[in-house]
């Protein structure tokens, strides 16, 4: 077994000339050197191009791709159909990584035999930042590590606090066209894996800025129930135990998707949003035994939005509480 594989790091870019250099800047100084970076310049209007020409001139690992405009998961698989690694990962262009971390995760997958890597992340609101940079690991298998991915805890659905080996994503390419793209994505490739091992230390520096992708609130958030319902259906036939924990959280998931439309009634003048949640919503049924051992108000909010009109009124009455 090579002791010094090939990671391949795909970086998307779209308006980020602003933080583009740090983010480019943590990863050709990684400890850990055998890396090739894919700069995929998804037609981005700034002068990322001009960064990111420059920067290959500047370093040889690093190659350029520019394409027509196709959104974050068209650039991820661009990356993905030229890479040569045997490792892949993703980094999102506004935020940067520990210097240490390929090294740090290379070693683990190395010592524990597991074909992904994960590692935890820390939100950056500002310059200043205290990471954990705890030794812990667990080594979990794929139910694990997508019951995680359910929980909102430790590997977690984003694709871009991991390192796969390239068999994982044979054939896996993200969904076009489609915003929270990784709640597609996630739960599939962790599935193909045997073993993963999840780094407690905080590698992954995400930057919290209100003109990004997420920070915007749009009816394409509506995609993630979509994705979340997706990975539902999943787990239902490959991982039954987890099936009562995945609807109970489609059916938050639904209900805080509402919410926000209710709080921006000008992006669904139409209702074409409401009706698109009501639908997702009513596609499951959350039973008594669904919400035993829950808070009356719990079981009640999961139990009454079992129909749309009581969903449609137990949004609203919560909608109204919280202003």
């Amino acid at each position: 077994m090579d002791n010094n594989p090939l990671i391949s790091v795909i970086v998307p870019v779209y308006k980020v000339f602003d933080y583009l250099d740090r983010c480019i800047d943590s990863l050709v100084n990684q400890t850990y050197q055998n890396i090739e970076i894919f700069l995929i310049d998804d037609g981005s209007p700034d002068n990322c191009s001009y960064v990111c020409d420059t920067w290959a001139k500047k370093d040889s690992r690093i190659q350029v791709i520019h394409k027509l405009n196709g959104g974050l998961s068209d650039a991820r698989n661009a990356g993905m159909l030229a890479v040569k690694g045997e490792y892949i990962s993703f980094i999102d262009s506004d935020d940067w990584i520990d210097l240490d971390t390929y090294s740090l995760m290379m070693k683990r997958i190395q010592e524990t035999h597991a074909q992904i890597g994960a590692f935890n992340f820390i939100n950056v609101y500002s310059e200043q930042i205290s990471p954990d940079l705890s030794d812990e690991y667990d080594v979990i298998d794929a139910e694990k590590a997508i019951e995680n991915t359910i929980d909102d805890v430790g590997v977690r659905t984003v694709a871009w606090n991991k390192v796969y080996h390239k068999s994982i994503l044979t054939g896996l390419l993200f969904l076009k066209g489609k915003l929270h793209e990784d709640e597609f994505f996630t739960f599939r490739a962790l599935a193909r894996a045997e073993r993963i091992v999840y780094l407690h230390r905080q590698c992954y520096f995400y930057f919290q800025r209100p003109t990004g992708i997420m920070g915007q609130f749009s009816l394409q958030h509506i995609d993630m129930l979509e994705g979340v319902k997706d990975r539902l259906d999943f787990v239902r036939e490959y991982y039954p135990r987890l099936y009562r924990k995945a609807k109970l959280s489609l059916s938050l998931c639904c209900f805080f998707q509402y919410q926000s439309l209710l709080n921006n009634k000008d992006a669904d003048i139409d209702d074409t949003g409401k009706k698109r949640i009501k639908r997702i919503r009513g596609s499951i049924y959350v039973s008594k035994a669904d919400v035993s051992g829950m808070s009356i108000n719990t079981a009640l909010l999961h139990r009454m939005s079992n129909t749309t009109i009581g969903f449609d009124i137990i949004c609203k009455i919560k909608n109204i509480k919280s202003r």
